[in-house]
């Protein structure tokens, strides 16, 4: 990466530089390090070999294999993603250049600071433990969905040929918006008119309220 290009880990922000002063708290927060899926275990062991506290969330799932055979696994729930708890200057400075760290999830609902970047997503730690007691407790598989998307919502696409494209969602077809299966939606995008695709809800981001 050329050495002059802005990305989203390499803008610090006042309130970043103060915290990392010399004699100034660091607050541990919970980040989401975005890693190459049927990773996660590995690297979540990795990264805690270093030192942090790291997260998968799992749920104890009996599996049945054709032949009879039976076990109780750990199944991953959030694919290609683990849980690190560290300071802002150590996901910066020190978690974010580890080869297996692809990215670190952001924040998609927050607004873009002015070189048009979101926020690095920070989860709360009330978040955190009510995901562990809802997985620990619940007898029923558990599934994270996307927040459904509505007609009339105003949308991004955000990944493929067409990214960058803005639009209003008409129609959705076949499918309930919440559905993580492939959509075929119809967008008025704003250069192309009226564009029909099949498209994943992943793929878009809302935008506004």
């Amino acid at each position: 990466m050329d050495g002059n290009t802005i990305t989203n880990d390499n803008i610090a922000t006042a309130n970043n530089d103060a915290g990392d002063a010399v004699g100034v708290s660091k607050p541990l927060k919970w980040y989401v390090a975005v890693v190459s899926n049927n990773t996660e275990k590995v690297c979540a062991e990795r990264i805690a070999a270093l030192g942090y506290d790291t997260y998968v969330p799992t749920q104890k799932e009996l599996r049945r294999w054709k032949n009879g055979r039976r076990k109780i696994i750990d199944r991953i729930v959030i694919h290609a993603a683990v849980f690190v708890r560290c300071t802002e200057a150590d996901r910066r400075h020190h978690i974010v250049n580890l080869p297996f760290v692809k990215r670190f999830m952001v924040d998609r609902a927050a607004a873009t600071n002015k070189f048009g970047f979101h926020p690095v997503a920070v989860v709360p730690d009330r978040e955190i433990e009510k995901l562990r007691f809802i997985l620990y407790n619940s007898d029923a598989a558990v599934t994270i969905e996307p927040l459904p998307l509505r007609l009339g919502d105003k949308v991004r696409v955000i990944r493929g040929k067409l990214i960058g494209l803005e639009g209003n969602i008409v129609r959705c077809e076949g499918h309930d918006t919440s559905d993580s299966s492939n959509l075929d939606i119809v967008v008025q995008l704003d250069i192309l008119g009226c564009a029909r695709m099949n498209i994943s809800p992943m793929d878009l981001e809302k935008i506004g309220k």
